[in-house]
């Protein structure tokens, strides 16, 4: 029986498009226990989206927006009863994402600068 807790892609050397989305290549730096979904960042974090579990159209408008596997994010701020996070992208981008989108991105931490792990 395959495992399907595992949300790596198919092809390791490239990000691929899959039926549940898009997924980022197999980075070993990021820990797979400590994957999620960006609904549950916590303010000021910063992160690295692995997979995009939309379809490949809304998923292709993310990937436009900064919002891709291996882009990285900043969560500036979440609104009020469960309204929409306000995300800074790597490129410096800012935008607001609906709480129910941010759901359907999957992310995975990135160490902070001058924290020793």
């Amino acid at each position: 029986m395959a495992d399907v807790s595992s949300p790596l892609p198919l092809d390791p050397s490239s990000a691929t498009l899959r039926p549940t989305g898009v997924g980022a290549p197999h980075r070993e730096a990021h820990d797979a226990s400590a994957r999620g979904p960006l609904a549950e960042v916590r303010t000021g974090e910063r992160v690295v989206v692995v997979e995009v579990g939309l379809d490949a159209d809304l998923a292709g408008w993310l990937v436009a927006m900064g919002l891709g596997p291996g882009q990285t994010l900043t969560l500036i701020r979440r609104a009020a009863f469960g309204g929409p996070l306000h995300v800074r992208t790597g490129s410096g981008g800012e935008l607001a994402i609906n709480a129910a989108l941010a759901r359907s991105i999957l992310v995975a931490p990135l160490p902070v600068p001058g924290r020793i792990a």
